[in-house]
């Protein structure tokens, strides 16, 4: 009798991703915020989303179920409408 033996570690080649373009000026564009209801995500992005109005954005925000699971359509469909979309980890 013979035993194959497979390397758990795998062979892939991981290619790393490409960032989105930034815009050059936030004034008048809308602002997506996703909060994934993590403890204390709503804190950390509700400051972000200030600092970004500063400059100028209009925030809508965008709450998911659970953090444990994709965001409904009519989610991605609010976030579709924004021109950058921001989200987060909390504690």
């Amino acid at each position: 009798m013979s035993f194959v033996v497979h390397d758990p570690r795998g062979g892939r080649i991981a290619t790393a991703p490409s960032l989105a373009a930034r815009p050059k000026a936030l004034a008048g564009l809308k602002l997506g915020v996703l909060d994934n209801t993590k403890e204390q995500a709503n804190i950390l992005l509700g400051r972000a989303a200030c600092l970004l109005a500063q400059d100028g954005a209009k925030s809508t925000f965008a709450q998911k179920p659970s953090f444990s699971r994709v965001a409904p359509p009519e989610v991605i469909e609010q976030l579709a409408m924004c021109d950058i979309v921001i989200t987060g980890l909390g504690g």
